[in-house]
């Protein structure tokens, strides 16, 4: 057997090397995965919803008569600012706003104007009476009763959209006393026939003019004096 000595020392075991770490090689997991196909699903719904605002905007979901398209194609750009002069596509004055509405439905027309627009309707014999208001028909407006002052279309139910500049954007609102003491007695629906009167008989087309009568014009005077006849007293 060895005897002991000051130079033997028993050998001392290796520990072992630490276990290479892992964090760099495992995947995403099971938590990992489920956000990634949060975060993707999330994305598409955004460029879902972004795409539905795009085509409302352009109103290329509209259908219908060209009256109806002329409806929903005004209504497509509510919020855009009213600029004078404007035409579209994001601004708008009155008549640019109708003008670009029906041309986008596919009336091809070139009346710019409020006042051209009435002219238009005037001499195609396409007036009606405001009392017989279809969606689709222009409306037409004048504040001190001389020229046309401004038109909006005529949404039903009592509503109209129009650019307005008070507001300073295109708007949706309701024909209330205000502007029905102001309009025409006469509108005009772009996309139909020759109007006809409520008897069926088709109305006589008349030369345009840029100041028609207000509807609220109040009548001071009977349309004929009467003629007093006194008795020859003999």
């Amino acid at each position: 057997m060895l005897e002991p000595n000051d130079n033997f020392s028993p050998a001392r075991p290796v520990p072992p090397s630490p276990p290479e770490s892992r964090r760099n090689t495992r995947g995403p997991g099971r938590r990992g995965v489920l956000r990634l196909l949060l975060a993707l699903a999330f994305i598409g719904s955004v460029l879902v919803g972004l795409g539905g605002l795009a085509s409302a905007k352009s109103g290329n979901g509209c259908s219908g008569s060209i009256a109806e398209k002329a409806v929903c194609q005004a209504r497509a750009q509510k919020g855009d600012p009213y600029v004078w002069g404007g035409k579209g596509a994001n601004a708008f004055d009155c008549s640019g706003l109708t003008y670009y509405a029906y041309r986008k439905a596919g009336l091809d027309w070139s009346y710019r104007t409020a006042a051209g627009q009435y002219g238009y309707g005037v001499s195609k014999g396409r007036t009606v009476s405001i009392r017989n208001l279809r969606p689709g028909d222009l409306i037409f407006f004048n504040w001190d009763g001389g020229e046309i002052d401004h038109v909006g279309i005529y949404a039903g139910n009592g509503r109209m959209i129009h650019a307005s500049s008070g507001r300073g954007r295109v708007v949706e609102t309701d024909l209330n006393s205000y502007y029905r003491s102001h309009m025409l007695s006469s509108a005009v629906r772009p996309a139909s026939g020759s109007a006809k009167s409520t008897d069926g008989t088709k109305k006589p087309t008349a030369k345009p003019t840029s100041k028609p009568k207000r509807s609220s014009q109040p009548h001071t005077q009977p349309d004929q004096i009467p003629v007093v006849v006194v008795p020859y007293a003999r």
